[in-house]
């Protein structure tokens, strides 16, 4: 009881004094100015100190929830920005595989127009249109004007004619294949001879050449015209091989395409040549 008392009558004059001490302060700062420099001095020196202090965690915590907001933000944004990039990317490749295309086509126009006045490029749909022959199927055909026999070439030489059709597309027939004769001529002497495929891919024989035929290596072979199946001094490849045969009496020759037949993916029609027989199909 005694050590309550001595505790409640200390902070009983604790109270007095405090109010005393308001009481002075309003006093003086009402009829002195000066007491507010003091005052102004004390908030700066205690009143903010401790209220900057009291406020540090929440500040804190609010500028650490901002930054994760911000962070959140950019890494939505870069995800975006990632996605957008790849986008470009791939139009770029598009624009550029159009711009190599465009490029390509013009120049086998260009090659196409020594050989014919008109010439159509056509795309291969179909490199085995055919089970038994070598025939490939190209993304034209009536509705375009195709007619049977129309000679297909390449940019460096004859690739081979069409033997079908149908409205938006057309077979044909590649001069490798075996059943396929071409009249052709020897360009260096004018000797005519009959080129065939062969049943290795990528290959033109001479069939029954005499043994005095004037052909040699590197001698150039083109259409003669003879027949009226092909228009004439189309190219169509390179002695590549000579060999005599007595025993059969005959020269087997061996002639390189100039184009790389079967594997193309454009080929061109020519417009100002129709052949004079119907080719067999």
């Amino acid at each position: 009881m005694e050590r309550f008392y001595k505790k409640s009558t200390a902070d009983f004059y604790t109270l007095v004094f405090l109010i005393f001490l308001s009481i002075t302060t309003i006093v003086l700062d009402y009829k002195y100015n000066q007491i507010t420099y003091i005052r102004s001095i004390i908030n700066d020196l205690i009143v903010y100190p401790i209220d900057k202090l009291s406020n540090l965690p929440r500040s804190f915590m609010n500028e650490l929830i901002r930054e994760s907001s911000n962070i959140e933000d950019l890494e939505r944004q870069l995800r975006v920005l990632e996605k957008e990039n790849i986008s470009l990317k791939i139009q770029l490749q598009e624009l550029n595989s159009l711009k190599d295309e465009n490029t390509r086509l013009r120049k086998i126009s260009k090659a196409s127009s020594i050989l014919s006045q008109k010439q159509t490029i056509a795309k291969v749909i179909n490199n085995t249109a055919s089970p038994n022959k070598r025939v490939v199927a190209i993304d034209k055909g009536e509705k375009h004007g195709i007619y049977i026999g129309q000679n297909v070439i390449g940019v460096n030489g004859l690739v081979g004619q069409i033997i079908d059709k149908a409205f938006l597309s057309s077979k044909v027939i590649l001069i490798t294949d075996p059943s396929h004769t071409i009249p052709s001529v020897v360009n260096r002497t004018g000797e005519n001879i009959l080129v065939s495929g062969h049943e290795t891919a990528g290959i033109l024989v001479v069939q029954y050449a005499e043994m005095s035929v004037d052909i040699v290596e590197g001698d150039i072979i083109s259409t003669s015209g003879i027949a009226g199946r092909f228009k004439s001094k189309i190219p169509i490849g390179i002695v590549t091989k000579k060999m005599s045969n007595r025993d059969k009496k005959f020269s087997e020759i061996e002639i390189k395409p100039f184009e790389k037949i079967g594997q193309m993916s454009e080929l061109i029609l020519i417009w100002d040549y129709k052949p004079k027989v119907k080719t067999d199909e």
